[in-house]
C-alpha cells in the first residue's frame, strides 16, 4: 500500500469525537510521513535525493487529500478540508532551522 492509501486509511479509520483526537490523528498522520521519508534515506543519501524523498513525501499527503475530498463518507471529507489547510510540508517546514536546510537543498 502507498502512502497516501495508508495515510486515507488512518483518516477513515478516525473515531474522535474531542479536538485532542484530532491532533493525535494529525500527530499519527505525519509520523506516518516522517517514517516513510527517512525510510528512503541513507547516511549516504546526496543533497538531491534527500530533497527528491521530501518532496514526494509531500506529494503523497496532497494526493492523500485529493482522495479524501471525493471519499463517500462526509466525516472523512470535512477532515480531508482541514488537513488540506495544515498540510504536512505546511508543518514540517513550520520550523525555521528545517525550512533553511530544505530550501538550501538542491
Amino acid at each position: 500500500m502507498f502512502l497516501d492509501e495508508e495515510l486515507l486509511q488512518e483518516l477513515r479509520g478516525y473515531d474522535g469525537t474531542e479536538p485532542d483526537d484530532i491532533n493525535d490523528l494529525n500527530t499519527r498522520l505525519c509520523k506516518k510521513c516522517e517514517a516513510y521519508y527517512k525510510s528512503k534515506m541513507s547516511i549516504t543519501s546526496t543533497e538531491r535525493q534527500v530533497k527528491t524523498a521530501l518532496d514526494r513525501t509531500f506529494n503523497l499527503w496532497d494526493s492523500f487529500i485529493r482522495m479524501a475530498l471525493i471519499d463517500e463518507d462526509g466525516a472523512v471529507v470535512i477532515l480531508a478540508e482541514l488537513f488540506q489547510k495544515h498540510t504536512f510540508k505546511h508543518q514540517f517546514l513550520k520550523n525555521e532551522q528545517i525550512a533553511k536546510v530544505y530550501n538550501s537543498l538542491s
